[in-house]
């Protein structure tokens, strides 16, 4: 794999020479060594072909702020400039994106058009066109990634990113437009289930049964557990997402509830007579592919060159390796079949490839009603809006302390499954996207509500208080997943239902809920690496390669307890078109939360969050060393559901 990037400019250049001398002659010798560190960054990102050695060492000598007093007080101004300006374009896109992302607002081919608009594409650029890039690399510019010891030390590590790459305009609005392409075909790949003749004449599902591949059909699949003849309408769906997968799947009848679609003989019926339907084929690759291809373009512009590189130790903050043997040692656990054999207990039948989805752990196979019409409690979007500060209340925040979390967080009804935008600027607020169907929210809306209020949360919690701008939010993605997952636990107890949950069987369910999405995490990962290994490759080889690593997934890891066919489902994530490479994000984020679960397990919920989410975006290990005192590690999560299998099978 090619991880070169362009090579900087020699700290030998006549000019660096030149500056690094006149610094030391000026404020001493003492400052030697930070100065040649500061000078080398400085040359980097300087505009050598626009000026000359003189100018570059006048610029160092106005500049250059030693350690100290001086240095802290640029810092801060760094931090405030950067992080309003940056935040901004954020803050622009939460409008230009609402055609997009909203339900309420039309999604015509205008609205489509502001999606793509990306106005700060222009912002690295000009962050070198005015050298306040060169003014952050001389001052802050760093390859040390030893922890800092201060909050200081944090900030100034995270603004050392600042300008350090920069990524050619024209291409960040390719990709922002490519973006939106992916989003709206996403967004737009529903299946009317209402409408399809299946092969099982015996599958019938309510009218206006209409779901997003893939979670919705996942998510609705596994609500059907405890129904009156559950399993034809799960085997049905889960070949759907086979289909989804195979690329067998009617273009036309995708969000299209007017047509029906016969399987028996793969036609499809609208006004007119039935005709032979246009499959999808590799449709959902050739989207990828558009966004993969302004990727490969924009990687000789980035750290290291390739999205993987850049996702794992740019981004993550941990190396790959790390992360694949937490992988590894989840999908390899032995305690795999032992969960398994307590699912198969549950459904009352031999377990088949869609019971990687279960999640009645806590009812058997039935829920107990609410008491109440969860629909008419929360009619729309405004009523969840509203209900934050009391569901917070509940989960243990002081009442105006919830009521201060509540009011920086919006509830929108997505057009997609649900989303969580924090806030980019002090003046900003979070907003939270699930889809909520007309007549009101569901419950598996709800738990998706509850999800996403835990990202709202933490993103309220490390953004506005926070002592830096630039340390707002978390290490990364898979620690705001981990606040997500605690939230969505407690959405039953939110609800009002009052069995009590048995801590074994929730420790069986926390396993199978990772076990089950590190598949395809595991899947993206090889795949990203068959990507840049293939140069060249077209969507159709894409299509197929997918599929087929997928399926090696599935044999090497899941074959053990469900059987050897796979039916596509390590390959069907949605999440893996955007190629934004994210899924073991998820794996990571249930990893993360358990072992932060297991701390606030003996402790008082709301403060100890508060103290987490306090730390902000320093990096993963120390983070998670300062909130609960051990490394990231898939080993108290195992360790803990074997010791929970033993007794609930002995029982």
């Amino acid at each position: 794999m090619t991880t070169a990037t362009t090579p900087p400019v020699s700290s030998s250049h006549p000019g660096s020479r030149l500056a690094r001398a006149a610094l030391e002659k000026r404020f001493g010798a003492k400052f030697a060594k930070d100065i040649a560190r500061g000078v080398d960054f400085g040359s980097r990102v300087w505009d050598w072909k626009g000026s000359d050695a003189a100018a570059f060492v006048e610029f160092c000598e106005k500049h250059y702020h030693p350690p100290g007093k001086a240095r802290s007080g640029l810092l801060r101004r760094l931090d405030e400039i950067h992080h309003l300006v940056s935040g901004s374009f954020n803050v622009i896109a939460k409008t230009t994106r609402a055609g997009l992302d909203m339900a309420e607002v039309e999604l015509t081919a205008s609205e489509e058009l502001f999606g793509a608009f990306s106005p700060g594409t222009h912002l690295d650029e000009d962050l070198r066109t005015f050298n306040v890039a060169a003014l952050a690399q001389l001052n802050f510019g760093t390859d040390d990634l030893d922890p800092p010891t201060t909050r200081e030390g944090w900030a100034a590590r995270r603004v050392s990113k600042i300008g350090r790459t920069v990524i050619p305009a024209d291409l960040l609005a390719e990709a922002s437009k490519r973006q939106a392409e992916v989003d709206r075909f996403v967004s737009g790949f529903n299946l009317h289930l209402d409408k399809i003749d299946y092969t099982d004449s015996s599958v019938k599902f309510p009218k206006d049964t209409v779901r997003i591949s893939h979670w919705g059909l996942r998510d609705y699949m596994t609500s059907l557990n405890g129904q009156e003849n559950a399993l034809p309408r799960q085997r049905a769906i889960r070949d759907l997402m086979r289909r989804v997968v195979d690329g067998e799947i009617p273009r036309e009848i995708v969000d299209n509830p007017k047509l029906r679609w016969r399987q028996a003989d793969n036609t499809v019926t609208g006004n007119g007579a039935p005709h032979a339907a246009a499959m999808t084929g590799p449709l959902r690759w050739e989207q990828f592919k558009k966004a993969y291809d302004v990727q490969r373009r924009i990687d000789p512009h980035t750290q290291f060159g390739n999205i993987i590189d850049n996702k794992f130790k740019a981004e993550r903050e941990i190396p790959e390796e790390k992360i694949v043997r937490i992988l590894e040692d989840v999908l390899s656990a032995p305690v795999a079949e032992q969960v398994a054999r307590f699912v198969e207990k549950r459904l009352g039948r031999a377990l088949e490839p869609h019971d990687v989805y279960f999640r009645s752990f806590q009812a058997g196979t039935k829920k107990s009603p609410l008491g109440f019409d969860i629909s008419k409690r929360y009619p729309d979007a405004a009523a969840l809006t509203r209900a934050i500060p009391g569901i917070l209340v509940k989960l243990g925040f002081k009442k105006d302390r919830a009521e201060w979390i509540g009011a920086r967080i919006q509830v929108d009804n997505s057009r997609s499954a649900g989303h969580a935008w924090g806030p980019a600027t002090s003046q900003d607020i979070a907003r939270l996207r699930v889809r909520v169907e007309k007549g009101g929210i569901n419950e598996e809306e709800f738990g998706t509500f509850m999800h996403e209020l835990g990202h709202c949360t933490e993103q309220v919690l490390t953004s506005y208080g926070m002592d830096y701008k630039s340390l707002w939010g978390v290490p990364n993605t898979a620690f705001t997943e981990g606040f997500a997952f605690t939230f969505q636990d407690k959405a039953d107890f939110i609800l009002g239902r009052k069995a009590a949950l048995d801590a074994d069987i929730t420790m069986l369910q926390r396993f199978w809920e990772v076990f089950e999405i590190t598949g395809p995490a595991l899947t993206e990962i090889r795949f990203f690496h068959w990507l840049y290994e293939t140069p060249g490759a077209s969507a159709a080889d894409m299509h197929a390669a997918i599929r087929r690593i997928g399926d090696e997934v599935w044999t090497q890891y899941y074959a053990r307890i469900f059987g050897n066919e796979g039916h596509g489902l390590m390959s069907v994530y949605s999440h893996m078109l955007w190629c934004s490479f994210y899924i073991a994000d998820y794996s990571m984020g249930y990893v993360i939360a358990y072992q932060v679960r297991k701390f606030l397990a003996t402790r008082k919920f709301a403060p100890e969050m508060e103290r987490l989410c306090a730390l902000g975006c320093i990096y993963p290990e120390p983070w998670m060393k300062a909130a609960v005192g051990q490394s990231i590690s898939a080993v108290p999560l195992l360790e803990d559901v074997g010791r929970a299998c033993k007794r609930v099978l002995r029982g």
